[in-house]
C-alpha cells in the first residue's frame, strides 16, 4: 500500500473516480436520491463536489448549482462532464469557501471522514446556508469502522487518512452551529450491489455509511 495525503490521492483518482465498480458511491447515491426532494429553482452548493456526479444531476433537475472542491484534477473532470450545463465550479478548501451568498441547500457528500474536526466544516456549511435552508451530509460510517484514525484504502493500492466521527460528534457540531438534525438515514448495500460484490454481503445488515438531514435555525 502507498500512502498519499487526501488532496494528492484525489488528484490521482480523478480519472477513474466515477468507475461503476465503487459500491459505496452507488449505495450512497441511491439513498441520497430519496432525500434530496424538489430542487428546481433552488440555489444549491455541492461541497466536495469531486467529478460533479451530484452537481450534474442537481443542475439537470433545475437547480442553480455551485460546486466546490480542493482538487483541480477532480474539477477538470467535473467541467468536462457538465458541458452544456450552467454550473459554477470553484477550487477551495472545505473550511474556507470564498462565497457569501446563502444557499437553499448545501450538500457535502463522502467528505467528512477526511476531516479531523467536524466543527470548522459545519460552521462553514451553516454560514453558507440561509435560515430555514437544508444541509445534507453523507459519509462513511467511521464510528463503527475506526478507532480514532486509520489509513483507509480508496482505490488501487493507495491509502489516505480517515478520522473517526461518532453520532455524538455530529450532534454536538450541529448544535454548536445553529443546525437541527432532522433525520438520520443509514446506508446499506442492497441486493443488486451484493450480487456483484459478494464479499460485502454483511453490509446488507451493517450500515456502511450515514446520511444526515439538517436545517439551519434562526439566530
Amino acid at each position: 500500500m502507498t500512502y498519499l495525503p487526501a488532496r494528492k490521492l484525489y488528484q490521482e483518482w480523478a480519472a477513474t473516480y466515477d468507475d461503476p465498480s465503487n459500491p459505496l458511491i452507488e449505495a450512497e447515491s441511491k439513498v441520497l436520491a430519496g432525500i434530496l426532494g424538489e430542487v428546481a429553482g433552488k440555489k444549491v452548493l455541492d461541497l466536495g463536489c469531486g467529478t460533479g456526479r451530484h452537481a450534474i444531476l442537481l443542475a439537470k433537475a433545475g437547480a442553480q448549482v455551485t460546486g466546490v472542491d480542493f482538487s483541480d484534477e477532480m474539477l477538470a473532470v467535473a467541467r468536462s462532464n457538465s458541458k452544456g450545463l450552467e454550473i459554477t465550479f470553484l477550487n477551495a478548501e472545505l473550511g474556507a469557501v470564498p462565497l457569501e451568498e446563502p444557499f437553499d441547500l448545501v450538500l457535502c457528500s463522502l467528505v467528512l471522514s477526511h476531516v479531523p474536526d467536524l466543527l470548522p466544516a459545519m460552521k462553514e456549511m451553516s454560514r453558507l446556508t440561509r435560515p430555514g435552508g437544508r444541509i445534507i451530509i453523507t459519509d462513511l460510517r467511521t464510528d463503527h469502522w475506526f478507532r480514532k484514525t486509520r489509513k483507509i484504502r480508496k482505490f488501487g493500492n493507495y491509502v489516505t487518512d480517515g478520522f473517526k466521527h461518532t453520532l455524538s460528534d455530529y450532534r454536538t457540531a450541529a448544535a454548536a452551529t445553529w443546525l437541527k438534525l432532522e433525520c438520520l438515514s443509514r446506508i446499506y448495500f442492497d441486493d443488486a450491489i451484493v450480487a456483484r460484490f459478494r464479499w460485502f454481503f454483511y453490509l446488507k445488515y451493517i450500515a456502511v455509511g450515514y446520511a444526515f438531514e439538517l436545517t439551519k435555525q434562526p439566530a
